[in-house]
């Protein structure tokens, strides 16, 4: 019988043992309709996997085609929406939302592909085990990879590089862009009626603020804001809706009434990795020492007693009131052509795998610990006869000389002591968790003393998210285009995606092995992968119990949320002061908020203090701990051995009886007559073991 044929009929069991029989007479035969077996389980979940990346793909291309039919291309960009900034940010914010619900649609789709690549079958751990090695069961695993047939090796290793990119740039496919506008500010008489600038004997560029000026003030459009309110409107890196402004003050010249007292130009960082200056300087004493940011809250006490001076190069103009002239909000949300086309094509390459493997896959890999025990009850595995005390660390270092005959058959001691979740944790992995934590808060903290200002407030008081001047990263050799940007923006989305992978598979590893130490306190079913029948149970949607699944998922979400706040794509597109687009003050780079930074690294941190105390708790039962090693699961499911009695003695049976696999099941010490005892995963009663009696 060939292995999808057991594997079948292993599917297809009866439960027509005696014991079952008596107890279950009126129950129904196990074999179920050919639709039934194909669209349950496994089966299913790997069919809505290929479903759901088909929709992302629709919906992806489908925007691909709208936008490219509606609308014109830029330097490869593309424009979605043009109009008020606010707007712009809520619909990118919408729009980002989605794309972060259709990329973790793909990437769980992808993930779940992975894990049933990965995933052993019976025949490969047969094979496994007849070359004295073992595989993983139930947890991510790259050592499986060496052991199953080269096609599914390659379909993961396309599925896993598939996924890097797809970090890279789907949440940067759409970006925002700000209109910034350069202006002019001048001190006059508090009258509504504004010269033209011909009449005052002003000319060139100043001349042209001013006209925008009297033009305003002709229509009726001029915004009289009071001290408090000026600052506040003109306190920001990139004017995007105020324009040419007039100080009203009594400290004016009264033969030329208007004068000059600063002309800013939309801001540019200097040289230098960060830059630590001011766009609104001039809002500032000229004596500062530090950056203009940080004496923000004294101007906004002088505007309140009405004592706010502005220092100009030919004197100093003590304000009561401003007139602005109001500009149009130009901000734009766009599309980035080749960045779509990227994400289209990944998406494409993960569709047609998924649904290869839907179409392709005749045998069932064995995804669960539950989906091992329910096959080694049904065929036992003869080489891991004789050791029930078996552990996956034990395996971990006698794994090359398992199979030599004299050490086959190993009587052990039960100790019976408790063991923490850790154990079950190779000490490899446990140092490897360890490492990439520090490395990466050693990131977030290189970050965060890139964004200390020179004074140590600054920076500090900036939003989420928010562009601050001081937070611009700039230099001679900084990139200056989209794509670039985009990817750096992204590489610590990807940096975090890496460590969740590990620590995903970390607590994956210590709740399969707490919910193995359970089967020694209290009878149950057994967690099964493919049509779950009688007392066996689902397996749990997202490989882990809820009561993790769920707060690990929600501080990856928040994660990736404040990681997308630390360091973010910033596109700056420039007008000067006649609204004339200014290409050369053109900004592209990125940005960043140490609060954002800071929230980060105690989120991280949480998370691995949360890893520290789950590992530390003790297991139900002194129950050899298997973690997810295949050999151990199969040394714990002989419930008909005897160790007292021979192999080929005529009384040793190591048949267990048919359809055990579907009963409610119990691991303990079977009653064996002789001074070996025997454990093993049973249906029938079972003891405790003996702290300090020997087990084969």
């Amino acid at each position: 019988m060939d292995s999808h044929a057991q594997e079948e009929d292993h599917e297809l069991m009866p439960l027509n043992n005696p014991q079952s029989a008596s107890r279950d007479k009126n129950k129904p035969r196990l074999k179920q309709g050919r639709l039934h077996r194909w669209f349950s389980g496994a089966r299913l979940t790997l069919a809505l996997a290929s479903a759901a990346s088909i929709l992302v793909f629709a919906f992806n291309l489908g925007f691909l085609l709208w936008v490219v039919a509606r609308d014109r291309l830029e330097e490869d960009r593309g424009l979605l929406y043009e109009g008020d900034c606010d707007s712009v940010r809520h619909l990118s914010t919408g729009l980002h939302l989605l794309i972060n619900i259709l990329g973790t649609t793909l990437l769980g789709a992808s993930n779940y592909g992975m894990q049933c690549l990965c995933a052993p079958t019976r025949k490969d751990i047969d094979k496994a085990h007849g070359k004295g090695t073992w595989l993983d069961i139930g947890a991510p695993s790259i050592r499986n990879l060496f052991h199953i047939p080269v096609k599914r090796t390659i379909l993961w290793i396309f599925l896993v590089l598939s996924s890097l990119p797809l970090h890279l740039v789907y949440n940067s496919t759409i970006f925002p862009t700000t209109a910034a506008y350069a202006y002019t500010v001048f001190a006059g008489p508090d009258s509504d009626d504004i010269p033209a600038p011909e009449d005052i004997g002003i000319d060139g560029a100043d001349a042209d603020a001013l006209a925008w000026l009297h033009t305003c003030a002709q229509n009726g459009t001029l915004i009289r804001l009071d001290v408090y309110d000026c600052i506040e409107a003109y306190a920001i890196a990139f004017q995007t809706k105020h324009g040419d402004l007039i100080l009203v003050t009594e400290d004016v010249n009264a033969t030329s009434e208007y004068e000059v007292v600063t002309f800013e130009d939309v801001y540019i960082p200097d040289s230098g990795v960060t830059y630590r200056g001011d766009p609104y300087e001039w809002l500032c004493p000229n004596n500062l020492t530090d950056s203009c940011s940080s004496y923000l809250p004294s101007l906004y006490s002088d505007a309140e007693q009405d004592s706010w001076v502005v220092y100009g190069n030919n004197a100093n103009y003590t304000v009561t009131s401003c007139l602005s002239a109001p500009l149009p909000e130009r901000c734009k949300l766009q599309y980035s052509l080749p960045l779509t086309i990227t994400v289209i094509v990944i998406n494409l390459v993960k569709a047609a795998i998924l649904c290869y493997m839907s179409v392709t896959t005749s045998e069932l890999p064995i995804l669960t610990t539950g989906d091992a025990v329910a096959s080694f009850l049904h065929r036992p595995d003869g080489r891991t006869l004789g050791r029930c005390l078996m552990s996956g660390e034990e395996l971990r270092k006698i794994q090359d000389d398992w199979t030599v005959r004299e050490r086959r058959h190993w009587p052990l001691f039960y100790m019976g002591h408790r063991t923490r979740w850790y154990s079950a944790v190779s000490r490899c992995k446990r140092v490897i968790v360890v490492i990439l934590w520090a490395i990466a808060l050693g990131i977030c903290g290189i970050l965060l003393a890139m964004g200390l200002s020179s004074d140590g407030h600054g920076v500090w008081d900036a939003e989420f998210g928010a562009i601050n001047a001081q937070a611009l990263i700039k230099g001679d050799n900084w990139p200056a285009t989209l794509i670039q940007n985009t990817i750096i923006a992204n590489i610590p989305q990807v940096v975090f995606s890496t460590l969740y992978f590990v620590l995903n598979s970390v607590v994956t590893t210590m709740a399969l092995a707490a919910e193995w130490s359970q089967y020694a306190v209290s009878r149950r079913g057994i967690r099964v992968s493919w049509n779950p029948q009688y007392a066996q149970r689902s397996r749990y949607f997202l490989s882990l119990p809820y009561r993790f699944a769920i707060p690990l998922m929600a501080a990856s979400a928040i994660m990736h949320w404040l990681i997308s706040e630390s360091l973010f794509l910033v596109g700056i597109e420039a007008y000067d002061q006649s609204f004339v687009r200014n290409p050369d003050r053109d900004l592209v780079t990125c940005g960043y908020t140490p609060v954002a930074i800071v929230s980060s690294m105690a989120v991280w941190t949480f998370m691995f203090a949360c890893l520290v105390v789950l590992s530390c708790m003790k297991f139900a039962s002194g129950m050899y701990v298997a973690d997810s090693c295949s050999m151990a699961i199969a040394a714990a499911c002989h419930p008909k051995y005897n160790p007292n009695l021979d192999e080929f003695d005529p009384r040793q049976d190591l048949h267990p009886p048919e359809g055990i696999e579907f009963m409610p099941l119990k691991w303990g010490a079977l009653p064996v007559l002789g001074p070996l005892g025997h454990c093993s995963f049973s249906a029938d009663e079972v003891e405790a073991p003996q702290a300090g009696r020997q087990y084969q």
